[in-house]
């Protein structure tokens, strides 16, 4: 027999396996996954763009390289980064495998059993697993209209020591509400003010569908005490498996021995190509495109929602990203409809709480099907949550 495994890595299940798994159901219309449109990969451009970068170098290529990734694309990053208010250099930039890893290496670097540990409620299961393997103290803030509940969190950092905050400020996962620049401001103060460290996951920046895009919260950064995760996944390709961390240089310090201590450096090759994929290509057009398709689906999604659901459910409008938010009536327990009618899949809430386990919302994703997967998905979900109502009212 195998030795016991870690008390870190005895648990028997994961809610990103399950998010997969519903998310590849070959019989079902999956609102589950946070897909991209395969149809949208620049799949011609980045096949060229290897090809061409293979053939301009030599065996160096294939070497190791720097703990913080391809210089040449941080370059880029740190052009992009500065766009969005955050002024940084090529040496505050490190590539990830994902933004993913960026979020394992900082919950590596800070977290011991116990700490105190802010999350929005819901927030994205992926960061969740990766915080509670280091078996923190979970504090649950409030999603309003505007992001998360400010007021609510500074009673927390009155009472409690706070160690981390993890945030998705643009369009989040899963409710797909986008953080006011106010609380944007406010929340880089509070940072600072009461000692805590600020995880900006930021994948979906690009992903806005109505209005203008707002500063980073890194961009109000006086102390060092925010760190902006972003992606290439939902904008390139998933499979890419390209992020980024910025954070300050004493931070980043410390994060290349972690590093090094992990996987020692990001693919130079994979660098290389989407660094010469963005000499050839126009990233802006491409994502102009990726917005068109989508801000298509969301309307579809809200359309077909406002057709089928029965009146006692309510859910988000977004303005940008992959996800609406639907909230059931508080006695219906979204699980047993994913159980007793599975012909249509979505991530059902109690795992996008880590404290109150609440279960009766559900995430949809509208970014990974077509419009006749929609208005089908949709139609199937309002019945299936009909039927579900009108039966607990007739137990009654």
């Amino acid at each position: 027999m195998i030795p016991r495994f870690s008390k870190r890595f005895e648990r028997d299940s994961s809610g990103l396996e399950s998010l997969f798994t519903l998310s590849e159901k070959k019989d079902a219309i999956s609102f589950a996954g946070g897909y991209p449109a395969e149809e949208l990969f620049p799949k011609e451009e980045l096949d060229a763009a290897f090809l061409k970068r293979s053939e301009l170098t030599d065996n160096s290529v294939y070497q190791y390289s720097s703990a913080l990734g391809y210089e040449p694309l941080r370059a880029k990053i740190r052009t992009y980064a500065k766009r969005n208010g955050i002024d940084c250099e090529i040496e505050n930039i490190m590539i990830t495998q994902g933004a993913q890893q960026g979020i394992n290496f900082l919950a590596d670097l800070f977290l011991d059993v116990g700490d105190g540990m802010a999350v929005e409620a819901p927030t994205y299961i992926g960061a969740l697993e990766a915080f509670a393997a280091r078996s923190p103290e979970f504090y649950e803030i409030e999603m309003q209209d505007d992001g998360l509940n400010l007021d609510q969190l500074e009673e927390v950092c009155k009472h409690h020591q706070l160690k981390m905050l993890y945030t998705v400020p643009n369009f989040q996962n899963p409710t797909g509400i986008c953080m006011s620049l106010a609380k944007r401001k406010r929340l880089a103060k509070m940072a600072s003010q009461y000692d805590f460290l600020v995880i900006e996951d930021d994948p979906y920046r690009e992903l806005r569908y109505e209005g203008v895009g707002l500063p980073s919260i890194k961009a109000f950064d006086m102390s060092g005490n925010v760190v902006t995760l972003g992606s290439c996944s939902k904008i390139l390709s998933p499979a890419l498996r390209t992020g980024w961390l910025i954070a300050d240089e004493t931070l980043m310090n410390a994060l290349k021995n972690l590093r090094l201590a992990s996987d020692c450096n990001p693919s130079s090759v994979v660098g290389q190509m989407i660094d010469e994929y963005l000499e050839d290509n126009d990233i802006n057009e491409h994502i102009e495109e990726i917005n068109d398709l989508y801000r298509d689906r969301r309307d579809a999604m809200i359309e077909g929602l406002k057709r089928y659901l029965p009146e006692e459910c309510d859910f988000t409008e977004p303005l940008g990203g992959f996800f609406i938010w639907l909230e059931l009536p508080e006695d219906v327990v979204a699980q047993e409809i994913l159980d007793n009618y599975g012909d249509v899949t979505f991530i059902e809430s109690s795992t996008l709480f880590p404290v109150s386990h609440r279960r009766n919302c559900m995430r949809l994703n509208f970014t990974g099907v077509n419009d006749e997967e929609i208005e089908e998905g949709c139609r199937r979900l309002g019945d299936a949550i009909k039927e579900t109502l009108y039966e607990r009212i007739s137990v009654k």
